[in-house]
C-alpha cells in the first residue's frame, strides 16, 4: 500500500491575503528587524533568491516604501564659495572621490540628472551637446508623464564612435525619458570645408533645429578637455580630432571646448579652422539661453572647466567632489 506524502508548505497556493502578509512580513523581517535574507528564507522554507523576489515584490506593490531626505546639493561651504568665486549661480559638487575620469563624469551626470526637474518645466526646450558625460546624463534621467518638452541637438554627429558621439540618439533617448519629442540635427559633426559648413545650414532640414537654438530653456553641455591630455577611459570628442590638428590648438593655449568652441584658460575663444567645419550652435546663441548647465567630471579637466566658466556662458556648474576642489585650488592661485 503506497503512502501518499501531504504537499509542503511552499508547494500550497497562498491566498491574496495570506501572500500579502507573507510580503508584507518578509519586508519587516529585513528592514525592521534586520534578519538576514539566509535566515528569513529559513524562517519561511523558500531560497535565498526567492526571499529576494519577494523583497522586490513588497517594493512593487507599494507595501514597501523607501524615502531619501532632501538633497543638499549646492549649499555645502566649498560649492558656495566655487560659485561665488567663479560668479556662477550654483555649483554642484557629487560626493564622489574617485581617480578615474569615466567614473567622475559618470557621477556628475548623475547629479545633474536628478537637478533637471528644478530647470526644465513644461513648456520648454532642452539642448544637449553629446557626449560621453551627456549621454550618462540622459541615461540616468527619471521618466516623467507625457509633456511639451522638445529636446534638440546642439551639434551634429560624428560618422564613426561611440553611441554617445551621435547626438540625435542621445537627444531621442532623453526625449523619451521626458515624455517629449527630439528634433534631430541630419549631418555630421565635422566637414571637410567651412563653406560645406555654411550651406549645411541654410538646409531645409536643418532649419528647425537652429530656430530653436535661439530660443532655449536650458542647455545641458560638456566640457570637453585639454588638447594635450591622455585620451581619458572613453573617446571624447577632442580625442577624435587628427594629432595635427590637437597640437595646433595646443600651441594656441586651447584648455577645452564648449560644443566645438575651443577657448583658452582665461576663456577667450580660440578661432580655429576646426570650429569653422564644425556643425553646432552658435557662441551667440549659447549666451541667449536661459540656463546654461555645464556638467564635467575628473580633476584633469580642472583647467578646462576654469576656462568654460570664464567663458561667461555656463551659468551652473555640476562636477565631482575632488574636481570642485581642485578647482577652487586652481582659482585661488590664479585668481578668478
Amino acid at each position: 500500500m503506497s503512502v501518499i506524502s501531504p504537499p509542503s508548505p511552499a508547494a500550497i497556493e497562498a491566498g491574496p491575503h495570506e501572500q500579502r502578509e507573507l510580503l508584507r512580513w518578509v519586508a519587516e523581517l529585513y528592514y525592521l528587524q534586520q534578519q538576514g535574507q539566509a535566515d528569513i528564507a529559513a524562517l519561511i522554507g523558500v531560497s535565498v533568491s526567492k526571499v529576494s523576489r519577494l523583497l522586490a515584490e513588497a517594493r512593487r506593490r507599494g507595501i514597501v516604501t523607501i524615502t531619501v531626505a532632501d538633497s543638499l546639493a549646492g549649499q555645502s561651504d566649498l560649492e558656495r564659495e566655487l560659485a561665488s568665486e567663479l560668479g556662477l549661480r550654483g555649483v554642484y559638487a557629487a560626493p564622489a572621490r574617485v581617480t578615474d575620469a569615466g567614473t567622475a563624469s559618470r557621477a556628475a551626470a548623475l547629479t545633474a540628472a536628478r537637478l533637471l526637474p528644478q530647470w526644465l518645466s513644461s513648456p520648454g526646450t532642452l539642448g544637449l551637446s553629446g557626449g560621453y558625460t551627456v549621454a550618462e546624463f540622459t541615461r540616468a534621467l527619471e521618466p516623467r508623464a507625457a509633456g511639451d518638452i522638445v529636446v534638440v541637438p546642439l551639434q551634429g554627429n560624428w560618422v564613426e564612435g561611440d553611441v554617445h558621439l551621435h547626438n540625435d540618439q542621445v537627444c531621442r533617448d532623453a526625449a523619451a525619458r521626458l515624455g517629449g519629442r527630439a528634433l534631430s540635427l541630419p549631418a555630421p559633426m565635422l566637414v571637410e570645408r567651412a563653406a560645406t559648413r555654411t550651406a549645411l545650414l541654410q538646409d531645409r532640414s536643418i532649419r528647425p533645429v537652429r530656430e530653436r537654438w535661439s530660443d532655449l530653456s536650458v542647455a545641458v553641455v560638456g566640457v570637453g578637455r585639454s588638447p594635450d591630455s591622455e585620451e581619458s577611459t572613453y573617446p571624447s570628442v577632442m580625442g577624435a580630432l587628427p594629432r595635427s590638428v590637437r597640437d595646433d590648438l595646443h600651441r594656441r593655449g586651447v584648455v577645452g571646448d564648449l560644443c566645438a568652441h575651443m577657448f583658452d584658460l582665461n576663456g577667450r575663444f580660440v578661432d580655429h579652422e576646426a570650429s569653422r567645419r564644425t556643425l553646432s550652435i552658435s557662441i551667440g546663441d549659447l549666451r541667449r539661453a536661459s540656463l546654461v548647465v555645464a556638467v564635467a567630471g575628473g580633476v584633469a579637466k580642472a583647467a578646462s572647466l576654469l576656462g568654460a566658466v570664464r567663458t561667461g556662458i555656463p551659468h551652473v556648474l555640476v562636477t565631482d567632489q575632488q574636481t570642485a576642489e581642485r578647482l577652487l585650488s586652481l582659482v585661488k592661485h590664479q585668481g578668478a
